[in-house]
Protein backbone atom coordinates (compact mmCIF):
# COMPACT_ATOMS: atom_id res chain seq x y z
CA UNK A 1 0.00 0.00 0.00
CA UNK A 2 1.03 3.68 -0.49
CA UNK A 3 2.03 6.09 1.82
CA UNK A 4 -1.14 7.98 2.93
CA UNK A 5 -0.45 12.09 1.89
CA UNK A 6 -2.28 14.98 4.39
CA UNK A 7 -3.97 15.50 1.21
CA UNK A 8 -5.78 12.45 0.25
CA UNK A 9 -9.29 12.19 1.08
CA UNK A 10 -11.64 9.20 1.20
CA UNK A 11 -15.21 9.68 -0.32
CA UNK A 12 -17.88 7.35 -0.70
CA UNK A 13 -21.43 6.57 -1.26
CA UNK A 14 -23.56 3.59 -1.87
CA UNK A 15 -23.92 2.88 -5.44
CA UNK A 16 -26.16 -0.60 -5.35
CA UNK A 17 -28.41 1.15 -2.91
CA UNK A 18 -28.91 4.20 -4.28
CA UNK A 19 -29.65 2.55 -7.80
CA UNK A 20 -32.52 0.47 -5.79
CA UNK A 21 -33.64 3.89 -4.43
CA UNK A 22 -33.96 5.86 -7.76
CA UNK A 23 -35.95 2.61 -9.34
CA UNK A 24 -38.10 1.98 -6.57
CA UNK A 25 -38.99 6.03 -5.86
CA UNK A 26 -39.50 6.52 -9.52
CA UNK A 27 -41.82 3.34 -9.70
CA UNK A 28 -43.72 3.96 -6.80
CA UNK A 29 -44.72 7.12 -7.89
CA UNK A 30 -45.17 5.82 -11.45
CA UNK A 31 -47.94 3.55 -10.19
CA UNK A 32 -49.75 5.97 -7.91
CA UNK A 33 -49.80 8.65 -10.85
CA UNK A 34 -51.32 5.92 -13.19
CA UNK A 35 -53.96 5.23 -10.62
CA UNK A 36 -54.69 8.57 -10.23
CA UNK A 37 -55.15 9.00 -14.24
CA UNK A 38 -57.33 6.01 -14.47
CA UNK A 39 -59.19 6.27 -11.12
CA UNK A 40 -62.31 7.93 -12.45
CA UNK A 41 -63.08 5.38 -15.20
CA UNK A 42 -62.11 2.39 -13.66
CA UNK A 43 -63.81 2.58 -10.42
CA UNK A 44 -66.10 -0.15 -9.82
CA UNK A 45 -68.93 1.67 -8.55
CA UNK A 46 -67.10 4.51 -6.66
CA UNK A 47 -66.98 7.79 -7.19
CA UNK A 48 -63.85 9.47 -7.76
CA UNK A 49 -63.38 13.39 -7.94
CA UNK A 50 -60.28 14.96 -8.71
CA UNK A 51 -59.48 15.95 -5.23
CA UNK A 52 -58.71 11.71 -4.95
CA UNK A 53 -56.76 11.58 -7.72
CA UNK A 54 -54.40 14.52 -6.37
CA UNK A 55 -53.89 13.40 -3.03
CA UNK A 56 -53.46 9.71 -4.84
CA UNK A 57 -50.72 11.41 -6.99
CA UNK A 58 -48.97 13.08 -4.21
CA UNK A 59 -48.93 10.19 -1.52
CA UNK A 60 -47.23 8.41 -4.77
CA UNK A 61 -44.72 11.55 -5.02
CA UNK A 62 -44.49 11.44 -1.00
CA UNK A 63 -43.60 7.59 -0.98
CA UNK A 64 -42.06 7.44 -4.37
CA UNK A 65 -39.64 10.19 -2.11
CA UNK A 66 -39.02 8.40 0.76
CA UNK A 67 -37.54 5.58 -1.13
CA UNK A 68 -34.81 8.11 -1.94
CA UNK A 69 -33.47 8.16 1.28
CA UNK A 70 -31.73 5.44 0.29
CA UNK A 71 -29.69 7.49 -1.57
CA UNK A 72 -28.28 10.03 0.86
CA UNK A 73 -25.47 8.32 3.09
CA UNK A 74 -21.77 9.56 2.31
CA UNK A 75 -18.58 9.25 3.69
CA UNK A 76 -15.64 12.12 3.41
CA UNK A 77 -12.50 10.97 5.73
CA UNK A 78 -9.40 13.54 5.66
CA UNK A 79 -6.52 13.72 7.59
CA UNK A 80 -8.37 15.19 10.78
CA UNK A 81 -11.75 13.58 10.96
CA UNK A 82 -14.12 11.08 9.53
CA UNK A 83 -17.73 12.72 8.27
CA UNK A 84 -20.97 10.79 7.90
CA UNK A 85 -24.26 11.34 6.86
CA UNK A 86 -26.81 8.55 7.40
CA UNK A 87 -30.39 8.32 6.30
CA UNK A 88 -31.84 11.01 8.25
CA UNK A 89 -30.10 13.92 9.19
CA UNK A 90 -27.06 15.88 8.80
CA UNK A 91 -23.19 15.42 8.97
CA UNK A 92 -21.66 14.38 11.70
CA UNK A 93 -17.84 14.66 12.17
CA UNK A 94 -15.74 12.25 14.48
CA UNK A 95 -12.55 13.17 14.99
CA UNK A 96 -9.37 10.43 14.31
CA UNK A 97 -8.00 10.86 17.53
CA UNK A 98 -11.69 8.78 18.58
CA UNK A 99 -11.72 6.55 16.53
CA UNK A 100 -10.10 3.06 17.77
CA UNK A 101 -10.52 1.35 14.64
CA UNK A 102 -12.40 0.99 11.49
CA UNK A 103 -14.09 -2.35 10.73
CA UNK A 104 -16.25 -4.72 8.31
CA UNK A 105 -17.20 -8.00 9.74
CA UNK A 106 -18.43 -10.43 7.54
CA UNK A 107 -21.64 -10.91 9.48
CA UNK A 108 -22.40 -7.05 8.97
CA UNK A 109 -24.11 -5.03 6.16
CA UNK A 110 -22.14 -1.96 6.82
CA UNK A 111 -18.54 -0.75 7.63
CA UNK A 112 -17.91 0.80 11.23
CA UNK A 113 -16.25 3.01 13.36
CA UNK A 114 -14.78 1.53 16.31
CA UNK A 115 -14.69 4.41 18.87
CA UNK A 116 -13.91 4.18 22.99
CA UNK A 117 -15.54 1.75 25.40
CA UNK A 118 -16.66 -0.51 22.45
CA UNK A 119 -19.29 1.94 21.09
CA UNK A 120 -19.66 1.55 16.76
CA UNK A 121 -20.88 3.90 14.53
CA UNK A 122 -21.64 2.61 11.50
CA UNK A 123 -20.72 3.52 7.93
CA UNK A 124 -23.61 3.24 6.01
CA UNK A 125 -22.04 4.72 2.52
CA UNK A 126 -20.02 1.59 2.52
CA UNK A 127 -22.14 -1.56 2.24
CA UNK A 128 -21.45 -5.37 1.38
CA UNK A 129 -23.35 -4.90 -1.68
CA UNK A 130 -21.20 -2.74 -3.65
CA UNK A 131 -18.55 -5.42 -3.27
CA UNK A 132 -15.33 -4.54 -4.63
CA UNK A 133 -16.15 -0.75 -4.42
CA UNK A 134 -16.58 -1.49 -0.73
CA UNK A 135 -13.05 -3.34 -0.77
CA UNK A 136 -11.54 -0.31 -2.14
CA UNK A 137 -12.97 2.12 0.09
CA UNK A 138 -12.11 0.08 3.08
CA UNK A 139 -8.65 -0.09 1.88
CA UNK A 140 -8.42 3.79 1.52
CA UNK A 141 -10.27 4.41 4.97
CA UNK A 142 -7.61 2.17 6.76
CA UNK A 143 -4.76 3.41 4.97
CA UNK A 144 -5.52 7.11 6.59
CA UNK A 145 -6.58 5.31 9.71
CA UNK A 146 -3.15 3.73 10.11
CA UNK A 147 -1.34 6.89 8.62
CA UNK A 148 -3.18 9.26 11.62
CA UNK A 149 -2.71 7.01 14.29
CA UNK A 150 1.28 6.29 13.62
CA UNK A 151 2.03 9.99 14.57
CA UNK A 152 1.41 8.75 18.20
Amino acid sequence: MSAVTSTEEVIARPVVMSRIGYIAGATIFLIFLVTAVVMPHANAGAQFGVKDQIGTGVLGLILGGLFLMLTRPRLRADATAVRLRSFLGGWRTVPWDLVVAVEFPSKVRFARLVLPADETLAIYAVQRLDGERAVDVMRRLRALFAATHSTR
